[in-house]
């Protein structure tokens, strides 16, 4: 009796061990850790605001890419290295780093400052800027002009645009301080910030006058105002740049900047600007992809012209 037992908790102990064997040898699949994407350790443009015509310095260094490319035409690059760059205009330049992580990119913008240039038409020599006083001249060496049209006189010399041409207003008589839904409406129409920017043939000025003048033949009062900068804190260097005045009724002065950025964007904005303070502004029309708030281009020194 003791035997059978015995033999009949064997029995049971042996199916228990043998149940429990059955889900001791087990393993567990451990998912492989993803693969890092690259690491932008360093991207940067100095100086990051120039005049037309300056360089800028691209720099960056990149760790665990299989492939990194800066566009503008700039293509494949090393993990590590810098370039030099002329842009003729505000540009974003954008690099991409890839491996089998993913991919990353950063941007860095510049910003180009067209230059306003002055000329003495007595000696009929161009310079970038009104921060010294031109030689007076006769104003008979002048070409005469056409009734309702005017000289933009800066600092005892004749604003002229990048080509060299004097910039000249057309006033209309009859033109009228607009609302600003009259003003934002001709101001979607307008075709000056579709004209190309080209360092040296058309700049800020010219884009000023042309803006002007077409608000004028709209039966739209414009003024054209152009300004001192001081691009970097402490620099001793001074830059100018122009743009639009007008008169609403119902939203008081309003100032309008058409300078095209060549991204082929509505590039009308509206102005903030302050002596003392930064000059800065925002899109009147933003589009997808655009820079909502264009960058800074230095701050105000002073106000040199703001003729109607």
């Amino acid at each position: 009796m003791k035997k059978a037992i015995v033999y009949g908790f064997l029995t049971a102990a042996a199916i228990v061990c043998s149940a429990c064997s059955a889900y001791i040898p087990w393993t567990v699949a451990v998912k492989p850790a993803a693969p890092l994407r690259p690491d932008v350790v360093l991207f940067t443009a100095e100086p990051s605001n120039i005049e037309s015509g300056n360089s800028v310095k691209l720099e960056w260094e990149v760790k665990g890419a299989d492939n990194i490319t800066i566009d503008n035409g700039i293509g494949p690059v090393a993990p590590n290295g810098s370039l030099e760059v002329k842009p003729d205009s505000i540009t974003a330049y954008n690099l991409s780093a890839s491996n089998a992580g993913g991919t990353i990119g950063y941007a860095v913008i510049v910003n180009v400052r067209p230059v306003v240039k002055i000329a003495s038409p007595a000696s009929s020599v161009n310079a970038c800027g009104p921060t010294n006083n031109q030689p007076d001249f006769p104003l008979s060496l002048l070409p005469a002009l056409g009734k309702n049209e005017e000289y933009v006189f800066f600092k005892g010399a004749v604003m002229v645009g990048a080509d060299n041409h004097y910039i000249v207003l057309h006033n209309n008589p009859s033109a009228h301080n607009p609302i600003w839904a009259e003003l934002k409406s001709f101001l979607q129409t307008d075709q000056s910030d579709r004209h190309a920017y080209i360092s040296g043939k058309f700049t800020c000025g010219d884009f000023a006058e042309m803006l002007h003048n077409n608000a004028e033949a709209a039966g739209i009062r414009a003024a054209i105002v152009a300004i001192e900068l001081r691009p970097d804190a402490g620099s001793g260097g001074l830059s100018n740049h122009s743009f639009n005045a007008f008169e609403t009724t119902d939203h008081g002065t309003v100032y309008i900047d058409d300078v095209s950025s060549s991204q082929g964007f509505y590039a009308d904005k509206i102005v903030n600007f302050k002596v003392g303070e930064e000059y800065s502004s925002t899109p009147i029309f933003p589009q997808t992809g655009q820079v909502v708030t264009w960058p800074d281009m230095g701050k105000v020194v002073s106000v040199d012209v703001f003729q109607w």
